[in-house]
């Protein structure tokens, strides 16, 4: 006979799965409105800024969007110059230097039993070269959205990814001031996986703040991280193109975030800050050819320090990237990061990879995460389509995200 605990313990399982159901209905059915809005015909002004001035096919900058390819590269470390596009005759050259990204997501946990759809990202993105010693870059997310472990949504509307000047000042140093990533070699924000590199993305903790929690973890240190902070840039051994040579690069960052937020959870979650103090000071060098690398990274704060080795390899139409770590908390703690990442792409339309991450201290076995991307049309617009599927014991997840970038 079942006893009453058994019968109520038996009818919450059920609940739960048909709740977990539903949730992917009804995430499955806001893909599919997405999907019809994105395929809608696009007008003559939804395309992106670089391809409408120089008149170029998205596959001219990248491997896969958002991932650079050799001449990608060579054209953000010029500045957003070459002179190989400024020969072509361009189709609107007084178009303004804007380009959107929108894009709706579902994530899921095969553990906790939940799943969730949700618009993520509404982007605004402009860059461009103002002369030929100073260019810039803006990337504001009037829309943001994410979860957390428990399925719950944190909306950060209004937050500005990056936001930054370069001045060249001789031909091979270069002044970087804004709010931009810590680490260059390698640049997380033109990653194919929706998740974050766990070499890159586990930090060291702040300074505790006796006025404001959030300012405690703005405070803590990443490379993957965004901060306010001055870089300088000098390129000891220049190559034959320009993102070629032995760099070595100085930073210093600040703690706090550049953001307009939009609304009263952002104004919690996503609110100015600037600290005049330095976090401390990060020392880069690595020698990149073509899209070959090889390079070390280091971090020292108050009582805390964070270091990295960096190689990354292309071979064909297979991509590579290993960066293995190791970090100290204020508290003491040391730990282990390794990360190993491969992207094939067999078409200038698809990728097929798989992300390997470890973290030693986090108590979480090692997980791997394969996905696919797919891109097209890949003229002067295109859909993005990437799902990913997170291999780890008790730490089950899925991710599909589906964009467009015009």
């Amino acid at each position: 006979m079942f006893k009453r605990t058994d019968i109520r313990k038996t009818a919450m399982v059920q609940l739960t799965r048909l709740t977990s159901q539903r949730a992917w209905a009804r995430s499955a059915c806001g893909l599919t409105c997405l999907l019809g809005l994105l395929l809608a015909p696009s007008t003559a002004s939804a395309i992106p800024y670089f391809a409408r001035k120089y008149n170029v096919r998205c596959t001219r900058c990248h491997v896969l969007p958002p991932m650079l390819n050799e001449f990608g590269q060579r054209f953000v470390a010029n500045g957003y110059r070459l002179a190989e596009l400024e020969r072509q005759t361009t189709k609107f050259p007084e178009a303004l230097p804007i380009a959107a990204w929108n894009s709706y997501r579902v994530d899921a946990s095969q553990e906790a039993e939940w799943a969730k759809g949700y618009p993520n990202r509404v982007e605004l993105i402009s860059s461009d070269a103002v002369t030929p010693w100073l260019s810039y870059f803006v990337e504001w997310r009037t829309l943001s959205y994410q979860t957390n472990s428990a399925g719950r949504l944190r909306n950060r509307s209004g937050r500005f990814e990056d936001l930054f000047v370069v001045f060249a000042v001789p031909k091979r140093v270069s002044l970087t001031v804004g709010q931009f990533r810590m680490i260059n070699q390698w640049d997380v924000s033109r990653r194919l996986t929706l998740s974050t590199p766990r070499a890159f993305g586990a930090g060291v903790d702040g300074e505790p703040s006796l006025t404001s929690s959030r300012l405690t973890s703005l405070r803590g240190f990443s490379w993957a991280g965004r901060a306010p902070a001055v870089r300088v840039t000098w390129v000891a051994s220049p190559g034959s193109l320009e993102s070629d040579g032995w760099f070595h690069e100085f930073t210093v960052p600040f703690g706090g975030e550049f953001s307009a937020p939009l609304g009263s959870e952002p104004e919690e979650t996503a609110s100015f800050q600037l600290e005049a103090r330095p976090k401390g000071f990060v020392y880069e060098t690595y020698f990149r050819r073509s899209m070959n690398s090889i390079g070390a990274s280091a971090f020292v704060g108050r009582d805390r320090w964070l270091t990295n080795l960096t190689g990354v390899l292309n071979r064909g139409d297979h991509y590579f990237m290993a960066s293995a770590g190791t970090g100290k908390w204020r508290t003491g703690l040391h730990d282990f990061r390794l990360s190993i990442d491969h992207n094939w792409v067999p078409r200038p339309w698809v990728a097929i990879g798989a992300l390997f991450d470890h973290q030693s201290a986090q108590g979480l076995r090692p997980g791997v995460s394969p996905h696919v991307n797919f891109s097209f049309p890949n003229k002067k617009y295109t859909f993005l389509l990437t799902v990913q599927q997170r291999l780890q014991k008790n730490n089950l997840g899925t991710g599909v995200e589906i964009g467009v970038v015009f």
